[in-house]
């Protein structure tokens, strides 16, 4: 029976893909699940218009990225905490705090982009990546105490 993927499903295929499994595998497990469904022609129409909607997505959000990580370039943001005389923090810098100083600088930089490789603990400039899809790309932040 052919069925379309509805997410990825080891040692079977990735989400979209259309695929032949044995009858009473797709009857009794995949589509009960949602994990497929029939490969109808109007399931088939309907699941390419969606892949190539999410496509297009996927490939905005690359942009925005890139535009964001050009800005940050050019101007390193700035995440003020609390830290003692030494320049070390109280609490280390998140995620949310790298959300919230771009921000401040009316740039939209949602958490999902913002992956932070290392813990930050002190004053000074720090690394974090930018990530969307297979686009990757670090960028400088300015950590200054209150």
């Amino acid at each position: 029976m052919k069925v379309i993927l509805l997410r990825d499903v080891a040692k079977i295929g990735r989400r979209f893909e259309i695929v032949s499994v044995p009858d009473g595998y797709a009857q009794n497990k995949l589509i009960p699940q949602k994990d497929a469904e029939p490969a109808t022609p109007a399931n088939v129409k309907r699941v390419e218009e969606k892949a190539k909607l999410m496509n297009l997505s996927k490939a905005g959000e690359v942009t925005t990225v890139k535009e964001i990580a050009d800005l940050l370039t050019k101007d390193p943001l700035v995440v003020k905490m609390e830290a003692n005389d030494q320049g070390h923090l109280f609490q280390s810098v998140h995620v949310s705090d790298v959300v919230s100083a771009a921000k401040a600088r009316d740039i939209n930089l949602p958490e999902q982009f913002v992956k932070m490789d290392t813990v930050i603990k002190a004053v000074g400039l720090a690394e974090v990546t930018l990530v969307a899809n297979d686009y990757k790309t670090n960028v400088s932040i300015s950590v200054v105490a209150k």
